[in-house]
């Protein structure tokens, strides 16, 4: 019996060791992983979210998650703090492509529009025909410190032209070239460039589809493309000469050529997302344009 006894209370001290054992494990393994495995949604990305079901939008897991990393890895990056818009007009509907994931607010599809899975875009080309931000561009930026973001989508091979046609705006405001800032297509070469009161940047390769910016920051005018794996840019320094008229907002579709948003260059081209910023240095520019990537790729379930 004593044997006995005296092998129960090894066996009791054993286990209760390994009990001790496995707790401070445990404890340790938690203290380590959770700042990092379980970050708690981020509070814009939910409130974006809460919007789109308010709209009749049913996202999936993978979308939600998709929202949730394109603003945490803002924050975490830096740049998420420079934007003033940005819109996804990727769901179907006119209600939920128009509202903006920074603000809150919305702008307006104004005239006749094809809502699709990933994208949306005028029936015509037409003055009439425009996403109206609402923005206008000098309320809290300036001439020298800005960003204009379009992704323009071109879905038949080999596309390379998310802007489709001859001198056209993805984005912008402005009546004339030397008084706007824009993001169209050089003349008849179809090459995208950023127009910015004078001085303008044109991308060399023929193309156009992808994530432009049209970026102003420390003298430079810099435009940017990433499109699948490849991320380029083009920049021109020089000092600006034209004039800009700030009762005119920022217009995607065209570029708004007065108070109410009617433009000038007016484009049926295909575009998934929008975005206006304060101006980038090239970091944020590479970043910020990859983050756009993997939430738009991700949530519509199309590929640049």
């Amino acid at each position: 019996m004593r044997k006995t006894r005296r092998t129960e209370e090894k066996l009791s001290l054993r286990l209760g060791t390994l009990f001790l054992t496995q707790q401070m494990t445990q404890s340790l393994t938690r203290s380590f992983t959770t700042p990092f495995s379980q970050r708690q949604p981020d509070p814009n990305a939910t409130a974006y979210i809460k919007l789109l079901e308010s709209d009749g939008v049913s996202l999936s897991s993978t979308q939600r998650t998709a929202i949730d990393t394109f603003y945490a890895t803002g924050k975490d990056e830096g740049w998420y703090s420079s934007l003033k818009r940005f819109y996804l007009p990727i769901w179907g509907a006119a209600a939920p492509n128009a509202r903006c994931l920074v603000s809150s607010t919305s702008g307006t599809f104004q005239g006749s529009f094809t809502h699709a899975t990933g994208y949306a875009h005028p029936t015509a080309a037409s003055s009439s025909n425009r996403f109206n931000t609402g923005y206008k561009f000098q309320n809290n930026l300036t001439t020298e410190n800005a960003c204009l973001m379009a992704l323009a989508y071109d879905d038949t091979p080999p596309r390379d032209r998310g802007i489709n046609s001859t001198n056209k705006t993805i984005i912008g405001s402005g009546s004339t070239t030397a008084s706007s800032v824009r993001i169209n297509t050089l003349d008849s070469s179809l090459k995208a460039q950023a127009v910015w009161l004078g001085v303008n940047a044109v991308l060399i390769p023929y193309s156009s589809h992808g994530v432009l910016l049209s970026n102003r920051k420390s003298g430079d005018t810099t435009l940017s493309r990433r499109h699948a794996t490849l991320f380029e840019e083009e920049t021109t320094t020089g000092s600006l000469t034209g004039t800009y008229d700030n009762t005119e907002p920022i217009t995607g579709y065209g570029s708004a050529y007065n108070t109410l948003g009617a433009t000038t260059q007016g484009t049926t081209s295909k575009a998934g997302a929008f975005g206006i910023s304060e101006g980038l240095d090239a970091s944020a520019r590479s970043s910020y344009t990859l983050a756009i990537k993997n939430l738009w790729e991700t949530c519509s379930g199309l590929t640049l």
